[in-house]
């Protein structure tokens, strides 16, 4: 917890209510982006950019509050965005972080680029393929730096969730009588798990931080696993080592965010990598989806999103 604190971005209510802002531009830029129905008049690539920015201009402002906290430079009157404009935050902002956030230099130059274009009017004017592509790029970049800046807060919530249990209060102990039927399936569950610690693939990778096959959990990216980029029918493969028999599938969502981009989504199973068979398949949003069918044997699973979209669990688990 001292560890966390010292990183200076576990947050106040002032920058906690920046990042609101922020997610909500980005979710409004999202469904600009992939709005159904369609739109009758044409692509919204131009104003998902502008309420990218938005969002950009709130992160990198909750960003600052952070650094002022950190340093013990904020003080409660203090109004860090009067008169800022994005770039004087953006001046100021994480190097490091932005970098990461980006995933590399020439990827964040290419975004510093694009926000040059300040005019939402010259930005019309680009041609609808470079629209689209610093709609989404951008989009994504605030998203990703939004994650960054919770991952600390999100972490130190859960130690002082640890902390409560240890301490025994008597509301706590009614709440672990709940949950002890939940962690002990999660236990069983992981008894009978073929795909634990076996070696996964996935169509694509984010610049954005993932575990490493063949963790399913790691601190470097506490909401899921991996991550692909936006793609037709994006998939993540498991090799389960040899032929196995199972009958279930326990799928847990990323956990911070965006879980409808995961459904419709199919699981199936094959012996060669070339001849799938579907076995299940999920079509309402969903937190943790549980899917039992007739026994099967088969090496290889997979799961695939059966649209357009970025895909990111947090669990995959094949069940015995």
């Amino acid at each position: 917890m001292a560890e966390l604190r010292a990183q200076g971005r576990v947050g106040s209510p002032r920058a906690l209510e920046l990042l609101r802002r922020a997610w909500r531009a980005v979710e409004l830029a999202e469904r600009a982006l992939t709005p159904v129905p369609r739109l009758l008049h044409g692509a919204a690539d131009a104003e998902a950019r502008e309420l990218a920015r938005q969002g950009l201009f709130w992160v990198l402002g909750a960003e600052a509050i952070l650094r002022q906290e950190a340093s013990h430079a904020a003080r409660s009157d203090a109004a860090p965005l009067a008169g800022r404009s994005l770039h004087d935050l953006w001046a100021e902002a994480d190097r490091g972080m932005l970098v990461t956030a980006a995933g590399s230099e020439g990827a964040l130059h290419a975004v510093e680029v694009a926000l040059r274009v300040d005019a939402f009017a010259d930005f019309a004017e680009l041609s609808p393929e470079e629209q689209a592509r610093q709609a989404r790029d951008l989009v994504t970049f605030v998203r990703t730096l939004g994650t960054l800046l919770e991952t600390p807060r999100v972490s130190l919530d859960r130690l002082w969730t640890r902390r409560v249990l240890r301490m025994g209060l008597a509301f706590v102990v009614v709440a672990g009588l709940l949950g002890g039927g939940l962690y002990a399936r999660s236990q069983r569950d992981n008894a009978r798990d073929w795909a634990r610690g076996r070696p996964y693939r996935a169509s694509s990778a984010y610049p954005v931080a993932s575990c490493k096959s063949p963790d399913q959990e790691c601190s470097e990216s506490p909401f899921f696993f991996f991550h692909t980029v936006e793609e037709e029918r994006p998939w993540l493969e498991i090799d389960l080592g040899a032929k196995r028999r199972f009958s279930a599938v326990r799928v847990v969502n990323r956990e911070d965010c965006c879980a409808d981009r995961a459904v419709p989504l199919a699981f199936e199973v094959s012996n060669d990598r070339t001849k799938w068979h579907e076995v299940a398949r999920r079509t309402e949003t969903f937190n943790t989806w549980y899917a039992d069918f007739a026994p099967t044997s088969a090496r290889y699973v997979r799961v695939m999103a059966l649209k357009k979209s970025s895909l990111h669990l947090h669990r995959v688990a094949v069940l015995r």
